[in-house]
């Protein structure tokens, strides 16, 4: 499994006007449609800093690629971009282990 881990930093005031855009452009809906997507989440900071955090969960490195590459998130990209102080700061990650309650580990 792949995780895909995306950090905005927000203009200053402008947290619920992004997660509002983000809503309504359906950004997770829309990239639970890409093939090799398996789930997605959005997070804003606890403390009420202008940050957001976004992380989805892969097949595989590749299938990430194909979401990156789709001509919606460029669209989708380009309504988010008026509320952000910075670029999104995108990482990468493959999983290596894996422990809860219901399996041992991966």
């Amino acid at each position: 499994m792949t995780r895909s881990v995306l950090v905005f930093r927000l203009a200053a005031g402008r947290r619920d006007a992004f997660v509002e855009m983000f809503r309504r452009l359906e950004v997770l809906r829309r990239s639970s449609r890409q093939p090799g997507f398996l789930r997605a989440q959005l997070f804003v900071r606890a403390d009420d800093t202008d940050e957001a955090l976004v992380t989805a969960d892969w097949e595989s490195p590749e299938a990430y690629q194909g979401w990156l590459d789709n001509p919606v998130r460029a669209e989708i990209g380009e309504h988010l971009e008026p509320l952000l102080a910075a670029e999104p700061e995108p990482r990468v990650y493959e999983l290596v282990e894996d422990v809860g309650p219901d399996r041992e580990g991966a």
